[in-house]
């Protein structure tokens, strides 16, 4: 034990006095920071957007109430407009559907930057609208300066890791007194490790030392403390996987130069070669093109939809809505061309979800496909484990998709069975149906 120590104490002094060490370390430092503090200006600027959207929603809520309590039927420069009519009450509903950031958010922006997070849904909308289309991807980001800490951890990590141990062992080679080492009856590989261990322990010190400010920032700690720990085991266990591939190459290295090329190499193979082939064949593989499958949608089947005679398209909703046969207008074999046109965005939603379906099924396919190459691709692994604690991944947006879907075939259903059953609305029945939109 008392070797051990002062093999550690031996690595701080020469550490303090490297200052390629010592200004690597600052430099990480700098830019972990950086992106720390990107992450927490991004979740800071979401939440104020969300609590504006909310008060903006209220307001509008307030209006249409005023209107009902004034005996008005709508705004006075829209005269067509009736709120009575089921139609126009789900339309003057306003509903916003939000991804709200998790406090995790600046540990990893993940697809956050690509996404939208909030989003106004009418009975018209889809969950593959332009507002929630991808934008751009991290990489790209990076040259108009958003830096994000898993970044810096994922890739920059290795680096500095590189920087601190290549002439461990290296250097004592170089110089031609290795077999030196062998001395208080301490083996070369005990000697080895002892010198790493001082640096596994000082990089965890400052990932934690700079982490859990952010975290008491965002409020981490109470419900989502689980989530800091497990990312904190996560980030150890991808540190670990480097010291381990660097040890070996230390410990068999011939010497400074030659173990800086060979942990270079690696780094070069597992940060850019893998994950960019893995990649690029799953994007060969499994192509998916979202505003394709929609513009072959919107103009080819809605407009075989809308020329469809009146009562095809009856058939249709009876098909998709079984229980609409049994409301006032379902029980008369007559047309009512006003609720069949009120009606109409229920037949377009149809159709969206067999498009929504086969995409989510083909990206599904893609990540399936991904997650079975982590073994030889374990940054991909770990960068997708980190935004899963973020709560910034492929499935935390799916979950999302699937609120706004919820949201869109909820407020079709209120304007089919109110239409279909020819309610007039009144101010309780919009409030009723406002609590059902806001569960």
């Amino acid at each position: 034990m008392k070797q051990i120590t002062k093999i550690l104490l031996t690595e701080y002094q020469h550490f303090i006095r490297s200052p390629f060490k010592v200004v690597s370390l600052l430099l990480f430092m700098g830019a972990a920071i950086y992106g720390l503090q990107n992450g927490l200006t991004l979740y800071k600027q979401q939440q104020l957007e969300i609590t504006a959207i909310k008060t903006k929603d209220l307001e509008s809520i307030q209006k249409v109430e005023q209107w009902f309590k004034e005996g008005k039927v709508g705004p006075e420069d829209r005269p067509w407009v009736n709120i009575t009519k089921p139609f126009w009450a789900v339309w003057y509903m306003p509903t916003t559907a939000v991804k709200a950031p998790s406090p995790m958010m600046p540990f990893s922006l993940g697809q956050s930057e690509q996404f939208g997070y909030y989003k106004k849904v009418t009975n018209w909308s889809t969950i593959f609208d332009g507002d929630l289309a991808e934008e751009i991807a991290n990489p790209e980001r990076l040259t108009v300066g958003t830096l994000d800490f898993s970044f810096v951890v994922i890739y920059l990590l290795p680096i500095l890791i590189i920087v601190w141990l290549f002439n461990i062992g290296g250097l004592e080679k170089d110089l031609g007194f290795s077999r030196l080492i062998q001395v208080n009856q301490m083996s070369s590989s005990h000697w080895l490790l002892a010198r790493f261990m001082f640096y596994f322990g000082l990089l965890i010190g400052i990932l934690l030392l700079i982490m859990i400010p952010y975290a008491f920032t965002t409020r981490v700690f109470g419900q989502y403390t689980a989530q800091f720990f497990t990312l904190s085991l996560y980030l150890i266990l991808y540190m670990l996987l480097w010291f381990a591939v660097f040890y070996a190459i230390n410990y068999w290295g011939k010497g400074s130069s030659d173990q800086a090329l060979k942990m270079v190499a690696v780094w070069i193979v597992f940060c850019i070669l893998m994950p960019g082939a893995i990649h690029q064949s799953a994007a060969l593989k499994y192509p998916v093109g979202y505003m394709t499958d929609f513009i072959d949608i919107t103009r080819e089947e809605s407009e075989k939809l809308q020329q469809l005679p009146m009562k095809a398209q009856r058939k249709k909703l009876f098909e998709s809505y079984p229980t609409l046969a049994n409301t006032k207008q379902g029980k008369d074999t007559s047309i009512n061309e006003e609720i069949m046109g009120y009606s109409s965005s229920a037949l377009a939603n149809q159709l969206m979800l067999s498009a929504t379906s086969k995409i989510e099924a083909k990206q599904e396919l893609k990540n399936q496909f991904i997650q079975n190459t982590y073994w030889m691709n374990p940054v991909s692994l770990f960068q997708n484990k980190i935004n899963q604690m973020a709560d910034t991944d492929y499935y935390a947006y799916q979950n999302y998709r699937k609120q706004i879907q919820q949201l869109i075939n909820q407020k079709i259903e209120i304007i089919l069975m109110a239409s279909w059953n020819k309610d007039s609305i009144t101010q309780g029945a919009y409030s009723t149906y406002l609590k059902t939109l806001s569960k």
